[in-house]
């Protein structure tokens, strides 16, 4: 997506901490079965929670290296490290996992937050890239926000933050013919739910799109 110019900072840091509060929220308002299915294929909910923390730890890495110049993974081992990790920790139980989201969600929150206005006009590297730095907060944002329709229960479009949506919905809406040549915008649909439609979240009955990465 177009990202937001670094003086937005300040406001995506304030986006983060509160749809990590809301996931928080959630998940104590609603256990759920760590081996239950979730919207992603072969991802249980244990997987899911895990990946979240192990994003957040990413995320807090990334903007750690930002800070002082260097370059490193995004995830420990690459790939591979991560798909690892995922896997280690989908087996535990709700309590063990809901503790790591929330270390992880309020670590992450803490080192967002410690960072110099500075370093979000700069880029964070891995040894495969280089990209601007704001794009930490997009991307972690759109992280938990997307992944809480994922875990299922209760959880749907109409529950995400309407900044969130407008935020999202004119560059999903602007790929849409390249992605999907001839489909259309069904009709009939509130925002939140062409934007759940857009990022392969949607309900039945719709068009299929290619796969959202």
């Amino acid at each position: 997506m177009t990202l937001p110019p670094p003086d937005q900072a300040d406001l995506f840091l304030a986006r983060i901490t509160d749809s990590h509060r809301r996931l928080l929220d959630d998940l104590d308002a609603e256990p759920l079965d760590p081996a239950a299915p979730t919207a992603l294929p072969g991802w249980t909910v244990g997987h899911l929670l895990t990946h979240l923390a192990r994003n957040a730890d990413a995320t807090s890495r990334m903007a750690v290296a930002a800070a002082i110049g260097a370059t490193t993974e995004k995830y420990v081992g690459g790939g591979d490290g991560r798909a690892a990790e995922i896997e280690r920790g989908a087996g535990r139980d709700w309590v063990d996992l809901v503790a790591d989201v929330e270390v992880t969600a309020v670590a992450c929150d803490l080192a967002l937050a410690a960072l110099p206005d500075e370093v979000w006009a700069g880029e964070v590297s891995t040894p495969q890239e280089s990209y601007p730095a704001m794009r930490l907060l997009v991307s972690r944002w759109r992280e938990v926000e997307v992944h809480r329709l994922d875990l299922g229960g209760s959880h749907n479009s109409g529950q995400w933050p309407g900044d969130f949506v407008r935020t999202f919905l004119p560059d999903e809406l602007a790929q849409l013919p390249s992605r999907a040549p001839g489909v259309e915008v069904p009709e009939g649909l509130r925002d939140h739910e062409v934007l759940a439609w857009l990022l392969g979240r949607g309900g039945e009955g719709l068009p299929e799109l290619p796969a959202w990465g």
